[in-house]
């Protein structure tokens, strides 16, 4: 009924999911394991044209250079975190000190109360019940939450001693990882006939290319969120811009929370302290942060990736529907995959 070379394909490609899927899955499922190995991979790679540059122009010897270059890269990392955390601290410093006392959001909360005591006489009390009902359950749910986060924070308090061994262990990871990189490619070429060289060092230097374009192309959009949040709140003269805007860049990248989760938090501080302008702005910003962010994350991750833009936006949509940012991830890079594969007439 099919054609022959069709039904190849067909099998082919169904062989490429199921393999593709395992691996995927065994690397997310271990990577609680091999996480310090990991960030040894990722920054010996980040590394390699600094120890080329040391070792081809310098005559630094391999473990010099690589030593060198990974420290270079672990102190800029920390010299960001720690100006960032700085810069942080003072913000929220700040911010508490400047919290009103709850005595001032009295007034306004009698207020909305003393307004909806007039509409509770023409309701049934059915409906009263039922609201009544509602609230209870949203305030045992925040306080739920609120529980759920100071666990959490506890838990990262009673982790510190393993984050320092995961640290310790990424650096050594990723000095021999780097020490070694250069040969490690060689290595394993030597394994293929030349036609099979040709292959792998055309799907690696396209992996190499796609997530490469990725990671720009993300870095870029959390960086526009970041600078369009920052100047917004900045000409509504919202207090504390900087450590909002990091963290509606940080909320950016989490889809189950959205940059909505920070704007909608702002906009109803101003609106119980009536200053409905202010969050009526705050409310334009959203938006047009969020247009162009749906905008640009199609055309940018398509162009980085090699993929035609419907392509990702739907990987985009429906692996975050299915399975949160981890099923986004899923479907973009079997596309990338299976593009590439397909170059080299692999499938």
């Amino acid at each position: 009924m099919f054609d022959k070379q069709f039904l190849i394909k067909l099998r082919n490609f169904a062989i490429f999911i199921v393999i593709y899927t395992l691996i995927f899955f065994l690397f997310f499922s271990t990577l609680s394991y091999t996480l310090p190995f990991v960030i040894g991979i990722i920054v010996s790679l980040i590394s390699l044209p600094l120890v080329k540059f040391l070792k081809r122009k310098l005559k630094f010897k391999d473990s010099i250079a690589s030593l060198i270059s990974v420290l270079l890269v672990y102190i800029i990392f920390i010299l960001l975190l720690i100006g960032i955390f700085t810069k942080i601290t003072y913000e929220i410093k700040q911010l508490v000190s400047s919290i009103p006392n709850v005595n001032t959001f009295i007034p306004y909360i009698q207020e909305y109360f003393d307004k909806l005591r007039l509409y509770y006489d023409a309701i049934d009390p059915a409906i009263v019940q039922k609201i009544n009902e509602q609230v209870t359950k949203f305030a045992y749910s925040s306080l739920d939450i609120s529980l759920s986060i100071l666990n959490k924070l506890l838990s990262i308090v009673l982790k510190l001693p393993v984050i320092f061994l995961i640290l310790f262990v990424s650096l050594l990871s990723s000095y021999f990882f780097s020490k070694d990189m250069l040969n490690f490619r060689s290595s394993i070429l030597n394994i293929f006939t030349p036609d099979g060289k040709k292959k792998f060092s055309l799907i690696v230097d396209e992996l190499n290319k796609s997530l490469t374009g990725y990671i720009k192309a993300y870095s870029f959009i959390v960086t526009l969120t970041f600078i369009e949040t920052y100047i917004g709140f900045s000409i509504l003269n919202i207090k504390y811009a900087l450590i909002l805007s990091i963290v509606s860049a940080i909320f950016d990248v989490l889809p189950i929370l959205g940059i909505g989760a920070v704007y909608s938090l702002v906009a109803l501080y101003y609106i119980i302290t009536k200053k409905y302008i202010i969050a009526f702005g705050i409310l334009i910003l959203y938006l047009i942060v969020t247009i162009v962010r749906q905008i640009l994350e199609p055309k940018l991750v398509s162009a980085s990736l090699g993929l035609h833009p419907v392509a990702v936006l739907a990987a985009i949509f429906i692996g975050i529907k299915a399975y949160g940012f981890v099923g986004m991830i899923y479907l973009i890079f079997l596309m990338v995959l299976y593009n590439i594969l397909k170059k080299t007439k692999i499938l």
